[in-house]
């Protein structure tokens, strides 16, 4: 039976897609000139209105507590609705009017709708803002992997709910509660648009239509949609997938223009898919009303504008080339939409955001690491942090070294702590990586902070094999005379030797290297936290900044993991490619008189 009556909807509107075509082309390209990039710059803007510039856990809250956060809230809020407005009601109309075989324009369907606008502002309009603002917790809910892959969202409440008692429940609840209601008044616009009535006796009137249908309306509309949309999202998932499935290697910029292209696919396809569900409501809303006896007015008066009808007429008469006019048409506003929603997306996510970002031991993907070609490789990408490994020679000199023998580096199995820097000298750490580095040496921390300054920070991570006390003075007495302690984070797994440097100095800023944690952490003196991915919990960073704490993630090796840890209000990463970082994030140079104003190894992400 369904079936049916979804075929039979489909033959009633191929008579007329012409006339849903083109306004829905209409209604496209004009969304490209003007509503996405309005709704994109006020959200931009709400963004920005944060300190900080992101919006994390029950901190959203802070929004509504501004007035500029209550100005663009509202003002999004109205352009929406009026926007979703306008589109069901024209639809509506066109819709009517082709069931009772009535000729119409786009031109009267469009302005009879935005005539009826003033009949929705009343009371009862609440109940649908609410039902929005309910809405938009959604978008956190877990994706598919494939999803995840193309889609970002910042986060917002839903995860956050759990911190409630009984939240989730209580939200879950809410929606469901709502849901019935727009069930039951699935048939207010009808009575809006169509027979001119008030928003409070619509709800009345769609009540009484759909009593004891609600859950057979339901199936209907969950049913027919599978089957339109089920297969539109199958076609882009299968696209998503042949690059893996035949292991061709896929560009950032292509991946992201693909991310683009699927967002335009779909808001294309909801273009005809959205007339289609009107216009079997619409069959169904007459249905309904036949089977219980409610009178049929056929007759809808319509707002004329005889000029502009007039030159849609002249739009849409029959011309030898219209079909090549309608097809340029369609491909300006594609590329237009495309070109605008591309801008777009390559600097939301993280608009505003500002976090520390540090080359992991240099810029070791294209230099070796810990060498004074991986410092400059990484300041020339980009890098206004460096980390880089800390290590005392058998005669107390600081060199820069990871491992705990030369082994991988320099072919020898000693440790650094089992020679001194001459015989360091006459090993290179170069070959190892490629030729065109042979005979790279080990450098000394000095040579590397001194190719630092006044260029970007340093963030030394000191192993500690013996001497802690030795390490620790001659740390911060370079870092004195090299006027570069404000310039520098130290951390360490070793919390007894960032207890040494902490009774030395109290103003040097200490971070704390974690693969795993118990107990209470608020108690180490420290300044951050540099944890594994894995131990990131909205939990541990609440700790951590009730307690003052800053916190680090190492090591970020993909652009996943990257925006994976960006969704968490961390502080800093700790990174291995700078330039991958670099472009996904658009950081861009400051302007020469911001450079003073801003702090050293803070990216604007803009």
């Amino acid at each position: 039976m369904l079936f049916q009556e979804f075929l039979a909807s489909l033959k009633d509107l191929k008579k007329s897609y012409r006339l849903y075509l083109h306004f829905g082309l209409f209604y496209f390209f004009l969304s490209g000139v003007f509503l996405i990039p309005l709704i994109s710059y006020m959200i931009n803007r709400l963004f920005l209105s944060v300190d900080g510039g992101v919006l994390l856990n029950l901190d959203v809250f802070k929004i509504v507590l501004t007035r500029r956060g209550i100005l663009f809230v509202g003002i999004f809020l109205v352009v929406f609705i009026i926007n979703v407005f306008v589109l069901f009601g024209t639809y509506l109309i066109l819709s009517h009017k082709k069931i009772f075989r009535e000729e119409v324009t786009i031109t009267e369907a469009v302005l009879t709708a935005m005539k009826a606008l003033p009949r929705l502002l009343s009371f009862e309009l609440l109940y649908l803002v609410v039902f929005l603002v309910l809405l938009l917790p959604l978008v956190e809910i877990q994706l598919s992997p494939f999803l995840r892959r193309y889609v970002e969202v910042p986060p917002t409440l839903l995860s956050n709910l759990q911190e409630v008692r009984m939240g989730q429940g209580l939200y879950t609840s809410a929606l469901a509660l709502l849901g019935y209601f727009i069930l039951r008044w699935v048939f207010s616009f009808h009575e809006v648009f169509l027979r001119h009535t008030s928003m409070r006796k619509s709800f009345q009137h769609s009540a009484a239509l759909t009593q004891g249908k609600k859950i057979s309306i339901l199936v209907q509309f969950l049913l027919m949609n599978t089957l339109l949309f089920g297969g539109f999202l199958s076609i882009l998932y299968g696209l998503g997938q042949i690059p893996g499935l035949l292991e061709i290697p896929v560009r950032r910029d292509f991946r992201e223009y693909f991310v683009t292209l699927a967002g335009l696919s779909v808001f294309l396809y909801s273009q005809v898919i959205l007339p289609v569900n009107i216009f079997f409501l619409t069959k169904l809303y007459y249905s309904r009303k036949r089977r219980l006896g409610f009178p049929l007015i056929k007759e809808l008066p319509t707002v004329k504008w005889q000029w502009l009808m007039e030159k849609e007429g002249m739009l849409r008469r029959k011309h030898p080339k219209r079909r090549s006019y309608l097809i340029l048409f369609f491909a300006t506003a594609f590329l237009w939409n495309f070109f605008i929603s591309a801008q777009i997306n390559e600097g939301f996510l993280y608009a505003g955001r500002r976090v520390h970002i540090a080359a992991h031991r240099g810029d070791a993907v294209n230099a070796p690491e810990n060498t004074l070609s991986a410092v400059e490789s990484a300041l020339n990408h980009g890098a206004t942090i460096v980390e880089m490994d800390v290590q005392m020679t058998k005669d107390g000199v600081l060199v820069l070294h990871h491992d705990v023998s030369l082994l991988r580096m320099a072919g020898v199995p000693e440790p650094v702590s089992h020679y001194t820097y001459e015989e360091l000298l006459a090993l290179e750490v170069g070959s190892s990586f490629a030729e065109a580095f042979q005979g790279e040496p080990i450098p000394t921390l000095e040579e590397a902070l001194l190719l630092l300054k006044g260029r970007g920070e340093a963030l030394l991570d000191v192993k500690v094999e013996f001497g802690r006390e030795l390490v620790a003075e001659k740390i911060l007495m370079l870092l004195e005379k090299l006027e570069m302690k404000e310039y520098a984070y130290i951390q360490s797994f070793d919390y007894d030797f960032l207890r040494v440097i902490r009774r030395k100095d109290q103003e040097v800023k200490l971070g704390q290297i974690m693969y795993a944690a118990l107990g209470r952490l608020e108690t180490l003196d420290v300044d951050f936290y540099t944890v594994r991915m894995n131990m990131l919990t909205p939990n541990l960073i609440k700790r951590a900044h009730e307690a003052g704490r800053g916190v680090f993630v190492w090591v970020i090796e993909t652009e996943e993991e990257l925006k994976t840890v960006l969704q968490y209000d961390i502080d800093g990463v700790i990174v291995k490619d700078v330039a991958m970082v670099a472009a996904v994030l658009r950081v861009e140079e400051p302007l020469e008189e911001e450079k003073e104003e801003r702090p050293l190894g803070v990216f604007d992400l803009q």
